[in-house]
């Protein structure tokens, strides 16, 4: 089913449309962390890669709660919310990254 695009946009992007870019990152940024195990694993082996990889599924559990907020938020047809979410998202998980990945 074609929507019809809100009117705001930036730079001729609608909102609903950034939301949907949004939850695109969203599920990228899940599906690095998750190919981040099988990196860490081929340097260090299993056993150690386990432990090395413990604190990105803290990551991997912010980003894929966020990413389905974002994802009922747009079903819900609130672009807005849900393009913020992502946004929040990113900001989050960096924060996240430094905090406790360092």
């Amino acid at each position: 089913m074609i929507t019809k695009p809100t009117s705001s946009s930036w730079r001729g992007i609608s909102i609903e449309q950034w939301a949907r870019i949004g939850i695109i990152v969203q599920l990228a940024i899940m599906i690095r962390t998750i190919a981040e195990f099988y990196r860490l694993r081929h340097y260090y082996g299993t056993a150690a890669a386990l432990v090395r990889y413990e604190p990105y599924i803290g990551g991997l559990l912010i980003g894929a709660v966020l990413c389905l907020v974002a994802l009922a938020l747009l079903f819900w047809r609130k672009p807005r919310a849900a393009a913020l979410t992502a946004a929040a998202t990113v900001l989050i998980l960096l924060t996240y990254k430094i905090a406790v990945i360092g």
